[in-house]
């Protein structure tokens, strides 16, 4: 039977919600009905508005499975992000403490130090639970330093080159597989489980059931988000373990879907943004169906799963249990929340933000005051008329920690480590803001950067590059523009404007950016500068040490020098829970040391890997079995291999060149362009032509790769002449 839901104001909460309140820090106590050894299962569905799901109103989109959940749970109506980016707001529900405390403030450039800080898995793990999770984007990797939080952490997601790292995701449903897995295989004893699904966070690739009743749309994406959560909580059902358990349903961030001109998040600090829905289930779904108005903050969460059972909240924590800040009597806290992506990545001022149950303050060059009864959807800034309430919530603002905003010393090193090279410049402090353009006045300049991004969609390289050079001269701090030019003009063949692009973004960004060092080093590799090279690689092994390593290994294969080669290619691999491209980076160099058999027998490897975390395909395991196979004089099967290769990764060079060489050692010279025009078509891109123009040079076809040479020009590479372009 359906339990009829009831609210819970702040002032007049019943008895239940009395007798769950525990002081902060002191765990259960007599009255206290906590529940010791239940599991715990927190799940957090990414960028989910609250106000999108049935559940807090809405009535364009079933989410039958949600539903039936809130009947059990507690819902709280107006729970609040600490900022509208990943990574930082993840942090905060698993210590219990605000981005200035725990340190983590951006997507970017901060690593969570799990020795020096509170977090509910190593307080779960102290009681003796299992701990365990499974992500779905590559924005919560293991090397954030979450991942170092639990005995289990599955972040399998393929990484492909030249792909924006938005895309490095995976669908929920696959991880879900890997939750039932781990949830079945611990079901008899404690557990804490961490489920993370991507969805509805753009690009909008919806089921297909919902993208027909829906489009591809957001409605759809959380129609997808409640079956894939859906069928977790069913799994829990058939396990005995769901009456059982405590469960947390939450997202750590909203979208801005264009309300106030941002269609995603990150920049603004908008209640679309930072107002997420949060439900918690208690054992025996105790409350079940009761609605709480308090206004309450993600970092409440770890001080509610303490409470509930009967453990003591660390030291440090400053977050404070759901049932005490709804209790009957509790005053209203003031809620924080902050940005700092406008200025690390676009050059423009940090927000940040205040809130109670009424006002919504936020402070930036141009302070704004919203009353959110009367106005929810924050169109009429009242900042003047209001001033005496502004002024309080400004005060109130104050009293929140500031928190370190710049690398941590050994980060600080690597820089000037750099810095060495020329790749970095003064490590002033650009922490500041006053002097810096208000991020909601420069909405237009954010759509002017997406317009960039179009443009590359649609294939029209040459006007994205112009486009986007134009945005970068204008607005050098928009490094996020910078990015997606630098990786345009190396798609171009452009390498040499490529590393100054990079190199600028890297040079003007306040903390380390591993991902970029890496995209950096592999354009010096190209370049043959490989002192460069090595210096980024080295950087990044603190942020991305798999990474980091491949790219020294390929370093020293340029180099000529194999042993160094396989020694870093060994430590790739040598990980915890090896990714397949790691692997693979031992394989290129069996493969340069002439041991097809050996290499492969580490793309098996890699194979059997991939198979283990369910991956479709791996960026580059096709060609370099291929590769092998051909060595090994194997030729019919290399081309199958090479055509898998083109068929999983159209955009990949490699194995259309790798075909054309065999189909001339064949006599078959027709096939050769043919292949080589395939490869045109997969990736219509200037370097495309110049990788054509190089192979054809190497086969002695001179005139057939200067027209090459000339259609590279024509859409805008400059040509040296001579000179190899690697795919």
């Amino acid at each position: 039977m359906r339990r009829r839901p009831f609210t819970v104001a702040v002032l007049a909460a019943p008895s239940l919600l009395l007798t769950l309140a525990c002081s902060p820090g002191t765990g259960g106590t007599a009255s206290s009905p906590a529940t010791p050894g239940a599991p715990v299962v927190l799940i957090s569905i990414d960028t989910l508005r609250s106000d999108r799901l049935p559940a807090y109103g809405y009535k364009k989109v079933r989410t039958p499975h949600l539903d039936r959940f809130a009947a059990d749970a507690w819902l709280f109506e107006k729970a609040w992000a600490p900022t509208p980016m990943t990574l930082p707001s993840h942090t905060s529900m698993l210590t219990g403490m605000l981005p200035p405390e725990h340190g983590v403030r951006n997507n970017s450039g901060f690593v969570f130090r799990g020795d020096l800080h509170p977090s509910l898995p190593r307080l779960l793990k102290d009681q003796g639970y299992a701990t365990g999770a499974a992500v779905s984007t590559y924005v919560l990797r293991r090397e954030t330093g979450l991942g170092a939080l639990f005995d289990y952490y599955e972040d399998s997601v393929s990484v492909t080159p030249g792909v924006a790292t938005v895309r490095y995701q995976r669908p929920g449903e696959k991880t879900a597989i890997f939750a039932k897995e781990w949830i079945a295989a611990h079901a008899g004893a404690p557990f804490f489980f961490f489920f993370h699904i991507f969805e509805p966070h753009s690009p909008y690739e919806p089921a297909a059931r919902f993208l027909a009743e829906y489009g591809a749309t957001y409605d759809a994406e959380v129609a997808t988000a409640d079956a894939i959560v859906g069928d977790v909580l069913e799994q829990l059902r058939s396990l005995g373990l769901y009456e059982k358990a405590i469960v947390v349903v939450t997202s750590d961030h909203g979208e801005g879907l264009g309300e106030h001109g941002e269609d995603q998040h990150s920049l603004l600090l908008y209640r679309e943004a930072i107002q997420v829905p949060l439900l918690v289930k208690l054992p025996g779904s105790r409350g079940g169906g009761t609605r709480v108005a308090a206004p309450v903050q993600l970092s409440d969460i770890l001080p509610t799963v303490a409470s509930a059972l009967g453990l003591p909240t660390p030291a440090g924590v400053s977050g404070t249990s759901l049932f005490v800040a709804g209790a009957k009597g509790a005053a209203v806290r003031p809620i924080y929340g902050e940005t700092l992506y406008p200025r690390l990545q676009l050059g423009w001022a940090d927000l940040r933000s205040v809130l109670d149950d009424r006002w919504h303050y936020i402070h930036g060059p141009r302070p704004e005051l919203y009353d959110l009864v009367a106005d929810p959807g924050e169109k009429n800034d009242l900042v003047k008329p209001e001033r005496a309430t502004a002024a309080n919530l400004a005060r109130a603002l104050l009293r929140f920690p500031q928190g370190n905003e710049k690398p941590a010393p050994e980060d600080e090193e690597t820089l000037r480590r750099l810095a060495a090279l020329g790749y970095i410049g003064s490590l002033r402090d650009r922490a500041g803001g006053a002097d810096l353009p208000n991020p909601v006045d420069n909405i237009a300049n954010l759509r002017r950067m997406e317009e960039g991004w179009h443009l590359a969609a649609l294939g029209q390289t040459e006007r994205a590059i112009e486009h986007l050079s134009a945005m970068v001269a204008e607005n050098p701090g928009m490094s996020d523009a910078g990015i997606k030019l630098a990786e345009l003009q190396a798609d171009a063949g452009r390498d040499d404007e490529a590393a100054a692009t990079y190199r600028q973004v890297l040079d003007r960004s306040p903390v380390p950016l591993p991902d970029i060092a890496i995209a950096l080093g592999l354009v010096e590799l190209r370049r043959k500068r490989f002192d460069e090279a090595e210096t980024l690689a080295r950087s990044a092994l603190a942020g991305l040490p798999a990474r980091g390593h491949i790219l020294l290994s390929r370093v020293a294969l340029a180099r000529g020098d194999l042993a160094s080669a396989e020694r870093e290619a060994r430590e790739a691999a040598g990980g915890r829970d090896p990714q397949p491209s790691a692997i693979l980076a031992l394989a290129e160099v069996r493969l340069r040391a002439g041991n097809g058999a050996e290499a492969l027998a580490d793309v098996g490897r890699a194979r059997a890997r991939a198979r283990e975390l369910r991956l479709p395909s791996v960026y580059n395991l096709e060609f370099l079995r291929g590769d092998a196979l051909a060595r090994m004089n194997r030729i019919d099967e290399a081309e199958a291999a090479f055509r898998a290769e083109i068929a999983a990764y159209p955009s990949n060079s490699q194995p259309f060149v790798s075909l054309a060489v065999l189909r001339f050692m064949k006599g078959d010279r027709p096939e050769v362009d043919r292949v080589l025009e395939e490869m045109y078509r997969a990736a219509p891109s200037p370097r495309t032509a110049l990788v054509a123009a190089s192979t054809l040079d190497s086969l002695g076809e001179k005139g057939k790769a200067a027209a090459w040479r000339r259609r590279a020009e024509k859409n805008g590479a400059p040509v040296s002449r001579g000179a190899a372009v690697t795919p």
